[in-house]
């Protein structure tokens, strides 16, 4: 059992709390998923459940965690920089604690995840060049090995190609061992997810919120959005009648006070003054009731962006016809992409598909008549250090419609100033988006657009490029993305692009 009591994090930066006073219990054999946007704090509290030391350096932590289960295992979001140029030998053998460490288990894991025992004496090839399944399987053979009850994930599905996304829910399904795990896959978490923990900054970012539910995704986001519309529906209903009070009790005092001005008798006015003091005494105990009026909620989910300007091209107008095009990546490919074409290219990882992306968007480049968006898989390619999030939008908008367009999308008037580099990755692609919104592009190219995104924000994301009326061409692991959007779909392997619906 793993148990947290009023479990406080507050980061020492700028002394916002990520996480307020949280109570949870874990029982063996949960599989909780961490989800929310970027920068709420779930890295940090995995880190601070695996040993509170790690966070010490950055954060003011108040509260217990206990932990009862017998041994931990740690998949972090990403390996370390020393660790991906350690060769596979060398990765695997060079810390382990061979007391505990067991070796049966690990060939036999090994065999169950088809990794290739082989390799484990592979002294030439080096970490980093695995693919991203490859990765995943090795750093869990080794956590495996030594026995843990506990597993947590940072974003294990973060950078997995559709094949290792199937093994990896697999694997979390039917393992007995407790699972917390930080995901932003729609499907894993469907799949897998036996309770949620929801981390949320409300209030442009100042108020910490954590929701727990203990039951499955889907459930959580049917209750959320029925409490929802329930507080909203209150909250409304208390103004309204609040709203017919003010209105009734100003119709009184007008007349009261018309009647006032009117009498020149002396006991009718004294009876009238009365009158006016307690009216004015029902009023102080409107302006109270006011201060007890059930908050409307703030929707996080929502994305206020519209592809309502765009000047959609004819769904006859040919924009790229390719026969047997030699891809840089040495893959042949033939195909004939229309105006309103909405294309997913899929692939295992390292396959070429972002090259191929690159290789299109070269080519429309050069076309007068379109008007091309891309959203890169790797923000930097496109966006300047320099840059602010305003100044990212000001080429395409005037200051003030930039402004709305960002409050919008629930940037706080400090991230509007703040350079691009240090916003969220949800952030960033927001900024990508509604700069699309903004230039009125009839043909979008996006590489893995919704990877950034938290679960509860992916369906509009989904919604907004299903309504789009242009041409999308885009590459993506996500599997409700490919569901959803694309009408077309392709698979990238060794040899060829190959058309599989």
């Amino acid at each position: 059992m793993l148990q947290l009591q009023h479990l406080t994090i507050t980061h020492q930066k700028d002394l916002q709390t990520l996480i307020r006073d949280l109570n949870l219990v874990v029982n063996p054999g949960d599989k909780l998923a961490l989800i929310g946007e970027e920068g709420t704090g779930k890295s940090t509290l995995l880190k601070a459940l695996l040993n509170p030391r790690l966070i010490a350096g950055y954060t003011i932590m108040e509260g217990t965690i206990t932990n009862r289960f017998s041994r931990t295992g740690y998949l972090p979001q990403n390996i370390a920089p020393v660790d991906l140029d350690r060769s596979l030998s060398n990765y695997l053998y060079h810390d382990i604690d061979y007391d505990s460490f067991d070796f049966n288990l690990f060939y036999q894991m090994a065999e169950l995840f088809q990794f290739d025992t082989n390799r484990f004496d592979d002294h030439e090839q080096l970490v980093r060049n695995l693919s991203g399944g490859e990765k995943l399987k090795l750093q869990l053979l080794k956590i495996l090995a030594s026995g843990p009850d506990l597993l947590l994930f940072d974003e294990p599905s973060s950078d997995l190609d559709l094949e290792s996304l199937q093994w990896l829910e697999k694997f979390v399904k039917r393992t007995d061992k407790t699972v917390i795990f930080i995901s932003h896959d729609e499907e894993l978490l469907t799949n897998t997810a036996t309770a949620i923990l929801h981390l949320e900054l409300l209030k442009k970012r100042q108020e910490a919120r954590a929701s727990y539910f203990h039951g499955d995704y889907r459930s959580y986001r049917q209750q959320r959005r029925e409490r929802f519309e329930r507080q909203l529906q209150l909250a409304n209903k208390e103004r309204e009648e609040h709203a017919k009070k003010s209105q009734k009790y100003q119709r009184i005092q007008q007349r009261i006070e018309h009647e006032l001005r009117k009498t020149k008798n002396d006991v009718t006015g004294r009876l009238l003054a009365k009158k006016m003091h307690a009216h004015q005494a029902q009023k102080g105990r409107l302006n109270k009731e006011a201060e007890q009026f059930t908050e409307i909620p703030q929707d996080m989910d929502t994305i206020d962006l519209f592809f309502s300007d765009i000047q959609a091209l004819p769904a006859s107008k040919v924009i790229l016809k390719w026969e047997a095009r030699e891809l840089v990546s040495g893959q042949k490919v033939d195909w004939q992409i229309r105006g309103q074409d909405k294309l997913v290219i899929t692939g295992q990882n390292g396959i070429g598909k972002t090259l191929l992306l690159k290789q299109v968007l070269e080519e429309l480049r050069t076309r007068t008549d379109l008007s091309l968006g891309y959203m890169p898989q790797n923000d930097e390619e496109i966006l300047d250090a320099h840059q602010t999030a305003l100044s990212f939008l000001s080429d395409v908008a005037s200051p003030e419609k930039a402004r709305t367009f960002l409050a919008s999308l629930q940037f706080t008037r400090q991230e509007v100033g703040h350079t691009v580099l240090d916003l969220s990755g949800g952030q960033k692609a927001k900024l990508f988006l509604a700069k699309m919104v903004l230039e009125g592009n009839n043909v979008l190219i996006l590489d893995e657009p919704t990877r950034h995104f938290s679960p509860t924000s992916q369906p509009l994301i989904r919604q907004l490029l299903k309504d789009y009326p242009g041409c999308i061409i885009s590459v993506s692991h996500d599997r409700s993305f490919i569901k959803e959007i694309g009408n077309t779909i392709y698979q990238l392997d060794q040899k060829y692009l190959r058309k599989i619906q």
